[in-house]
């Protein structure tokens, strides 16, 4: 292997979750590859807790006399026109209001001088660059810098570019294939909805402009997707592996409240409590609220419901929306249920073992955690991914899908019927034996796909200098 220096340039997309999976692939690269030295691209607001993740990793040495692999991640800013409706703090998707999210793409894609000297400035090797992202790519080629897009879940990808390249044809996986039961379609998605086409074109132009493509996935739930994807688009589909961080990964600043909740949980019976969280960037609104909580209380579980907020007033009213959460405490009691409205150590909880379901909306961060714990899904979508990573849950039988009847219609008797399901039912138990198994399976897997990634990089740019 040439041990000559290499230089990645990593540009992921405004959000946090992809921000993380970034730096979880960047912890991997510098652990596989002595020579390999990762410049991690993205705004301050994400770089700034990218930079605390960095600074809970032990100071691992090297194998080599080069520098360990966590002092060979460097963080480069990238800055963005700031506008008045999307200050330096909201300048990435964790508690961005929905109608802030295509101003985001927007304003994000106008950065391109920026990062033209950011490349200049770096002259790396390589970019890996977020499927969002074609400028990128584009600007990486007139630099003749070879680029890879970086992909989540390979069934959702598969989907789309099925769409753009056999429009009109059938799907040819029916288990994930969409249908009207279970499409949202929120007042507040429309202008996304309205922008696909042309956002569809552009994640094609990433993956086609791309040497080969990687994904966070892995071949035991997503083999037949990643091979359609790479046969529409005609290049190299490398899965990572799930990447899943450290567990003992809580800042400080964090500690006071994972303590609290982790102190509860101990004090509940075995696999007895639902998890419920969707993620740092889906805010439910007040109507949909209600349903949830009328369904937690219906069912009879204990539980943790985490529940987050835009940081900027939108139609709903965050108000009424923490007195309807502290008034279902309230109703049940507080060794019934536990909101939380700040933070909350995902990972601990989905692999302690008073937990019996976690309530997702499926994200896949979410859905690769919670496969790696072994616990039951109950998936309750919302958009992007999310409709296809539940039905690939129910594929895999690891777990059920609550009911969905169009315009954010889904009723609190449905949330309580699956819930009871999986925690009480004899087919419950069957998807808690699949969730074990599947979870056997991760752990013992490591990180094996690393090494062939990393030979893939490396072999691609021994090329593109050899040429």
């Amino acid at each position: 292997m040439d041990k000559k220096s290499l230089c990645v340039l990593m540009l992921p997309w405004l959000s946090h979750s992809h921000a993380n999976r970034s730096l979880e692939l960047a912890k991997r690269l510098t652990q596989e590859l002595d020579n390999i030295s990762i410049q991690f691209c993205s705004t301050p607001v994400i770089l700034e807790s990218i930079r605390d993740n960095l600074n809970q990793l032990p100071m691992a040495t090297s194998t080599s006399n080069l520098q360990p692999p966590q002092t060979r991640i460097n963080l480069v800013e990238i800055h963005i026109p700031e506008l008045a409706e999307l200050p330096p703090h909201l300048q990435t998707t964790k508690h961005l209001p929905t109608y802030l999210n295509q101003t985001l793409v927007r304003v994000f894609a106008e950065s391109q001088q920026s990062f033209s000297q950011i490349l200049e400035t770096v002259r790396p090797d390589l970019l890996i660059f977020d499927f969002l992202q074609p400028w990128a790519v584009n600007l990486a080629r007139k630099h003749n810098i070879p680029a890879v897009a970086y992909v989540d879940c390979a069934n959702a990808m598969s989907l789309g570019a099925h769409s753009y390249f056999k429009p009109g044809e059938e799907f040819p996986f029916p288990a994930i294939r969409p249908t009207d039961d279970n499409r949202r379609q929120k007042k507040d998605n429309q202008e996304d909805g309205q922008n696909f086409p042309s956002m569809l074109e552009g994640v094609v132009l990433s993956l086609r402009l791309s040497d080969f493509i990687i994904t966070r996935s892995f071949r035991e739930v997503e083999s037949k997707y990643i091979d359609y994807l790479s046969t529409l688009i005609g290049k190299e589909v490398v899965p990572t592996g799930p990447l899943i961080p450290d567990i003992s990964s809580v800042s400080a600043s964090n500690s006071n409240e994972a303590e609290l909740v982790m102190n509860w949980l101990n004090q509940r019976e075995r696999q007895s409590v639902v998890f419920v969280s969707f993620g740092s960037e889906c805010f439910m609104p007040y109507k949909e609220m209600e349903q949830l909580a009328h369904g937690l209380d219906l069912s009879g579980a204990c539980f943790i419901w985490v529940a987050r907020f835009p940081k900027v007033d939108q139609e709903d009213n965050e108000g009424d929306s923490k007195k309807l959460l502290h008034g279902l405490v309230e109703k049940v009691g507080p060794q019934r249920g536990l909101v939380v409205t700040s933070w909350a150590p995902q990972r601990k909880i989905l692999v302690h073992r008073n937990l019996g379901a976690f309530l997702t909306h499926c994200g896949w961060s979410s859905v690769i955690e919670g496969m790696q714990a072994g616990i039951p899904l109950l998936a309750l979508p919302m958009a992007w991914d999310q409709p296809m990573n539940a039905k690939l849950i129910v594929e895999l039988g690891i777990g059920i899908e609550i009911p969905q009847r169009g315009l954010r219609n889904f009723k609190g008797e449905d949330v309580s019927a699956c819930i009871k399901q999986i925690l009480l039912s004899e087919s419950g138990k069957h998807v808690r034996e699949n969730a074990e198994n599947l979870a056997e399976v991760i752990r013992n897997r490591k990180d094996h796909e690393i090494p062939n990634l990393a030979d893939k990089i490396v072999g691609l740019v021994s090329n593109v200098k050899e040429a």
